[in-house]
């Protein structure tokens, strides 16, 4: 009897203890959310979960703290902590889905967004952040539906009209796009972003005049929008207007000075005929990214042209070291041995290993004003059109 009086008080101590830890736990757990210093709420958060490791609160109000300072790895375990002891919350998962998306993380996401939603299926963010996560994974008819299934919710909001219209954009529905884009801006005139789209419906659809004009009236708006020109860029040498194009180019290598940017540059000013401006790029280019084959071919066919025959083929044979899926290296380094020896065996070697690599484009090799230029005299004989043609 006595000793069945110890084991009832120990039980009680505790059992009174446990309580203890739980009630400071969710002491520290509010003390902590009053915080704005994520520093200081991890802190308080962290003795939090040691005294109450059941508490799946102090483990979720710690993983938005994580997530505050950009630990996106430690956030995501304490959110699966709390998931784990609260596994049919839905606002859980979508914590932890809006971390996933942090973290570039956005098929996770997805699948957390969809617990989340059959959980509550009538909550509007939820099918909002699926959209744009769904946007990320390019599975834009779904982003779409999951758009239209906020709207049923919420009203639409200038961004969530311009995340629609892309999600139609991006899945070939473009009416549905241009009118989406219309309505926005008859009601925010001043969103760059929406021209730029429209402008994009207009590239796409070959419309190259509407294209300029609304990309333009982006660039109007806002005249530091990088992708604007890039696509005007695009589009003016699409439509021979060269000289336009390099300028644009150069006012989006002075806002995002990336190595494709220099790249396309240099094949505008190759085209303009003014090779040593894209020989310059094609430096560039190689500056920014040595290890892009395309760099490499690019400037050995500057050195080509050139007649610089054996830094045109160091050119051609780096970027094979690079990358030997590339068909077009192996047919300028055809061009190098006939242009240079007259070597037939080397350039009907070099053919072959670009037709093994799925080279296609027969015609550029007969034309002149393309790669033809490399193969006359050879192009012309029936040897010549057997290994081309050959099945």
């Amino acid at each position: 009897m006595q000793g069945m009086k110890r084991v009832t008080l120990l039980f009680c101590v505790l059992f009174a203890a446990g309580g203890l830890s739980a009630q400071t736990a969710r002491a520290l757990v509010t003390q902590a959310r009053k915080e704005n210093d994520p520093a200081v709420r991890i802190r308080l958060l962290t003795q939090a979960v040691k005294k109450a490791p059941k508490l799946a609160t102090a483990w979720h109000y710690r993983a938005d703290a994580y997530r505050m300072t950009g630990n996106y790895k430690q956030a995501l375990s304490d959110y699966t902590r709390a998931l784990r002891l609260t596994p049919e919350e839905p606002f859980r998962y979508y914590a932890r889905a809006l971390a996933y998306m942090d973290a570039r993380q956005y098929a996770q996401a997805e699948a957390d967004l969809s617990k989340a939603i059959s959980l509550k299926k009538n909550y509007p963010d939820f099918y909002l952040s699926r959209a744009k996560a769904n946007m990320s994974l390019e599975k834009y008819n779904a982003a779409v539906a999951d758009y239209k299934q906020y709207l049923a919710r919420r009203e639409k909001t200038p961004s969530v009209a311009l995340g629609l219209a892309q999600a139609y954009f991006e899945s070939y529905h473009y009416p549905e796009a241009e009118a989406e884009l219309t309505r926005l801006i008859q009601q925010s005139p001043g969103e760059a972003e929406a021209y730029f789209w429209l402008g994009r419906i207009y590239q796409n659809t070959n419309r190259p005049d509407e294209a300029v004009s609304f990309f333009s009236k982006a660039l109007n708006r806002a005249d530091d929008y990088a992708p604007a020109y890039r696509y005007r860029a695009s589009v003016f040498k699409d439509m021979g207007e060269l000289e336009a194009s390099a300028q644009d180019y150069g006012k989006l290598i002075a806002l995002e000075p990336q190595a494709i940017f220099y790249n396309r540059r240099g094949l505008v000013y190759e085209e303009m005929g003014e090779l040593d401006k894209a020989l310059a790029d094609y430096n560039k280019t190689i500056e920014l990214a040595p290890k892009w084959p395309i760099g490499y071919t690019n400037r050995g066919y500057i050195y080509l042209k050139q007649r610089k025959y054996l830094q045109a083929r160091k050119e051609f044979e780096k970027a094979i070291d690079l990358d030997d899926s590339l068909p077009t290296p192996y047919i300028n380094l055809a061009g190098v041995y006939w242009l240079q020896k007259k070597d037939k065996r080397n350039v009907y070697r070099n053919l072959e290993k670009a037709l093994k690599r799925g080279f296609r484009d027969f015609d550029a090799l007969y034309d002149a004003d393309r790669k033809g230029w490399m193969f006359q005299g050879i192009n012309k004989t029936a040897e010549f059109r057997a290994v081309m043609y050959h099945d």
